[in-house]
């Protein structure tokens, strides 16, 4: 599994410098559940994914997993998820 990018420190501003780093303070704010955005695209590595989240006001980043393809998708792909999940429920 690879480290996280997010440096988080309060002795330093937040900054963006994805997809290199990025800086964060270590908690987050009452903006946060507001002001979340997306930053980059979804990183998949063994059997997981995720992407960073940022708070638009504040800085505070977070990595957002993305849920595991349920077992029964075809492959076992990300992309075989949305197809099993509909096969659920007609």
């Amino acid at each position: 599994m690879n480290a996280t990018i997010v440096e988080y420190t309060d002795e330093k501003p937040p900054e963006n410098l994805y997809p290199e780093r990025i800086v964060s303070p270590t908690k987050g704010r009452a903006c946060c559940a507001r002001n979340m955005e997306q930053i980059g695209g979804v990183t998949r590595e063994e059997t997981r994914a995720y992407f960073y989240r940022r708070c638009r006001a504040c800085g505070y980043t977070v990595r957002h997993f993305v849920s595991a393809p349920p077992p029964d998708s075809p492959g076992g792909l990300w992309e075989d998820e949305q197809t099993a999940l509909l096969k659920l429920v007609a």
